[in-house]
């Protein structure tokens, strides 16, 4: 009986993950009162977490300078191995509201948030949003052959 719960509970989830929808940068987000452009919303989001992981810890009973939270992550001992980590990702979902280009107006549903923080080199960070929409607005295919016409044109 477990495995055929856990079978139709990963059935499901994979349905449920295919309806998250990359957002375009020239969408918009809505988290309470603020609204934000998408793209403005990834630097803020990316911003944020380097100017964290730039802090440093400090060792009171050391006299050497500390060493950043970026840096304390980036590099773990397991007795005599060490492993470098390259990147630090976190996953965030929050309830939301989302305008997307060519919307009707705003949907409700979830923002999914990825963020992949590269203690390597900061010009390798990503923010990733996706968003999945309560209801699913399916649009006409006939709609969608005349998006395509006017966008190779």
């Amino acid at each position: 009986m477990m495995n055929i719960v856990h079978h139709q509970f990963s059935v499901l989830e994979t349905i449920m993950t295919d309806k998250f929808i990359p957002l375009d940068c020239d969408d918009v987000v809505l988290l309470g009162k603020d609204t934000f452009q998408v793209s403005r919303f990834k630097d803020l989001i990316e911003q944020h977490i380097r100017q964290r992981l730039q802090r440093c810890v400090y060792e009171p009973s050391s006299l050497e300078p500390g060493v950043s939270i970026s840096e304390l992550f980036s590099l773990i001992s397991l007795g005599e191995h060490k492993i470098q980590l390259n990147d630090i990702q976190y996953n965030y979902s929050i309830n939301s509201y989302v305008l997307r280009i060519g919307s009707q107006g705003w949907q409700k549903g979830k923002l999914k948030i990825e963020v992949c923080i590269s203690s390597i080199d900061p010009n390798l960070n990503q923010v990733y949003l996706e968003f999945h929409p309560e209801e699913i607005i399916e649009q006409d295919p006939l709609l969608d052959d005349i998006y395509k016409i006017l966008s190779e044109n």
